[in-house]
Order: structure tokens, then C-alpha cells, then sequence
């Protein structure tokens, strides 16, 4: 716990640009106020920006709530670029930009927040997934430039994953598998299918529940599980690249081609497959999963994405709705292996996760200070 005698006139000020407007970004603005009283002894933490793709509100002194509440009202309209020159024309200190986006568009843009020396927190996987050359660049500029990238929310949203893999590996530990269910969205649909209700109106279920994408084939083809698998993997050390992980749609591919229409309209075809790999797996008295799986053997990742059928008794299949589990097999944790498990998707538990990496950061800032402190002194 940071000692609170560490005095507010003595640190700068933390500046937050939130970009995302979607249901993780106002359910991360929901949590800030409070979020922001829990800093008041140690910091100031100021929201100064919120933009979406179109628009954005800023004031450099702190948004308030009705002003940030009253987004669309108060907006006015502008692309990131022109964001970008206003607030780093206005010098801020700790300038910290919290991405809750899937942007390709705001991912280019990481070098240049990289260059400014502004810090990063992603719930976007976009840019832990691009090719190993630009992600070894980007890791190099945020390094060279003493950058924080909190990438908390990017896989299992609140479930301490990518912390347990980063601190085992720096405590001595050696990774040698890395299993389990990355999917909320796929798990709701697994773990709520019976074998003899329409799978399709479960997807639309899903659908209007929001654990899925307003296209639910993002999440049925399998590419958002096939990211999680990299993000971990490369956290682990190994350097690969989204092509190295062969993924096996839960679906048919040709049932996820052509438009949202022609999808719905092969209702028959998805509930008749569910039902036949249902079936399948109930008689060897198994589940279904939607697994991910990579093993390290010397320098090489193995990598799997893809529906499969675990015994019962497997901790991947003891799951509720929407929950994710992490199998670690390490040195460590070989014959009884590490297992994380809990609710992988919805919009608190991702805006939650954001929080995780404010605070770390907040934490490191007030340390730094407080060590400053007692040098001058």
C-alpha cells in the first residue's frame, strides 16, 4: 500500500484520455469517479478526453460527470490526429491513454503515443496481434521512452492471467503449456446448449445479452480466440505470429461466409451440426469446449484453436455462463497445474481490468515519487 503521507503538490498529475464510447468504455466512465476518490490522498487523476471514432469532449482542467454524461451534447467533431496535436500542445504530465476500442485505425497510433512519451492501457488486442516486426518495435519505442502498456484487459478480462504468467516467469518459473476456454462469449453458448434446444436462438440470445458481437461470426469463427492465444504466448516469450495458430471455427467456414442474412437463414445446418457434435460427445460422456492450447517443447509454440470434447471431470469443462478458465502447466505447477478461473466477458468485468493497470500504474508513480522524496531529503 503506498504510504498517504506521500503529498499531492509533490507528484503531477495523471491525465487519462479514454478512447471508446461502446459499452466498455461508459462502463469504465461508471467506475471513474469512485475509481478517482480512491487516488485523492496520493494523486490527482483527471479525465481530460473522451472520444469515439467521429468526436471527442475535452477539458484539460478534468471533464466532470455531466460532462462526460452528457457526451453527445457536448462533443464536438474530430478525428484522433487533431486530438492528439490539442492535448499534446498542452504539455500534460502522465498522460495516459486508455483504449477501449478495436480499432485498427487507433493501433497505428501507438508509435506516436510511444514517441510522446504518453502511457498506454489496451483492452484492444489489436495491438498485441500485429506482426512480430511491429510488435518488437513497438515494445522497443515504449521501453526507450519509459512507457507503461497495461494489457490486463485484453485477455480474461479481470482474471489475474497475464499478471500469474509474467510473475512466474519472472520468479524463475518455466511455461510449458498454457490451455483452456479464452471465450465468454463461446463459453455462454456451450455451457447453456442442451443438444436439443435451437442453437441459432441461443446465438441470438447471446446476441441481444450483448456477450457477443453485433456480428456473432467475429466470435464463432474463432480469430478473437486465436489473438488471446497470441497476446499469452507472447507474454511467455515466444514471438509468433497469428498465422502460427491454425484455428478451427466453431462452425463450418462455410456456414460464417456471405451476409448476416444468408447466416441467419441457415438456421437448419448450424443446429444440425451442433446437434450431431452434441451427440457425439454426450455418448463418450463428454463436453463440448471451445479450447485454445499452446506447449512450449525447446524454441517451438504448438498451438490449437478450436471445438473439441473434454471428460466431465476436466476443470475446463466445470463452467458457468460466459466464464473463462486458464490451465498453466509450468516447472512449478506440473503434476497439479495452476488453474485460473471466472467471468471472462461483459463490460464491468473489462472496465474492471482496466482499472487493474490504472492502479498498478498509479502505484508505480506514487513509489517513484516517494523514493524521490526521501533522495532529496
Amino acid at each position: 500500500m503506498v504510504n498517504k503521507a506521500v503529498g499531492k503538490l509533490n507528484i503531477a498529475d495523471v491525465n487519462i484520455v479514454l478512447l471508446g464510447k461502446g459499452n466498455v468504455g461508459n462502463a469504465w466512465l461508471s467506475l471513474f469517479e469512485e475509481q478517482k476518490a480512491r487516488y485523492a490522498d496520493t494523486i490527482t487523476v483527471n479525465l481530460v478526453a473522451v472520444a469515439n471514432s467521429t468526436k471527442y469532449l475535452l477539458n484539460l482542467a478534468g471533464l466532470s460527470v455531466s460532462e462526460f454524461n452528457d457526451f453527445s451534447d457536448n462533443a464536438i467533431t474530430g478525428n484522433l490526429s487533431a486530438l492528439t496535436e490539442v492535448v499534446t500542445n498542452a504539455k500534460l504530465d502522465n498522460i495516459v491513454v486508455i483504449d477501449v476500442t478495436a480499432s485498427q485505425q487507433i493501433t497505428h497510433s501507438y508509435p506516436e503515443f510511444a514517441s510522446l512519451g504518453w502511457h498506454i492501457i489496451s483492452a484492444n488486442k489489436i495491438p498485441g496481434t500485429v506482426s512480430s516486426e511491429r510488435y518488437k518495435r513497438l515494445i522497443s519505442l515504449l521501453k526507450s521512452n519509459a512507457c507503461y502498456w497495461g494489457i490486463n484487459a485484453t485477455v480474461g478480462a479481470a482474471l489475474p492471467i497475464q499478471a500469474s504468467l509474467v510473475e512466474l516467469i519472472q520468479a524463475g518459473d518455466r511455461i510449458l503449456s498454457i490451455s483452456g476456454v479464452f471465450s465468454g462469449s463461446l463459453s455462454y453458448l456451450l455451457v447453456k446448449y442442451d443438444g436439443k434446444t435451437s442453437f441459432t436462438d441461443l446465438i441470438k440470445q447471446a446476441r441481444e445479452a450483448g456477450f457477443t458481437e453485433p456480428d456473432p461470426r467475429d466470435d464463432l469463427s474463432g480469430a478473437d480466440v486465436q489473438k488471446k492465444l497470441l497476446i499469452l504466448a507472447r507474454l511467455a516469450g515466444y514471438i509468433i505470429n497469428l498465422g502460427d495458430i491454425e484455428v478451427q471455427p466453431l462452425l463450418p467456414e462455410k456456414l460464417l461466409k456471405g451476409s448476416l442474412a444468408d447466416f441467419w437463414d441457415s438456421k437448419d445446418q448450424i443446429d444440425s451440426y451442433m446437434a450431431e457434435q452434441f451427440s457425439a460427445a454426450e455418448q463418450e460422456n463428454k463436453k463440448l469446449v471451445y479450447q485454445a492450447k499452446v506447449s512450449f517443447v525447446d524454441k517451438v509454440a504448438l498451438t490449437s484453436v478450436g471445438l473439441t470434447s473434454l471428460s466431465s471431470s476436466n476443470a475446463v469443462t466445470q463452467l458457468s455462463p460466459t466464464d473463462n478458465v486458464f490451465t498453466l502447466k509450468t516447472d512449478f505447477y506440473n503434476e497439479n497445474p495452476l488453474i485460473i478461473r471466472g467471468p471472462g466477458a461483459g463490460a464491468t468485468v473489462t472496465a474492471t481490468a482496466v482499472n487493474i493497470d490504472l492502479n498498478k500504474f498509479v502505484t508505480q508513480l506514487a513509489i517513484a515519487n516517494e523514493i524521490n522524496n526521501h533522495k532529496n531529503n
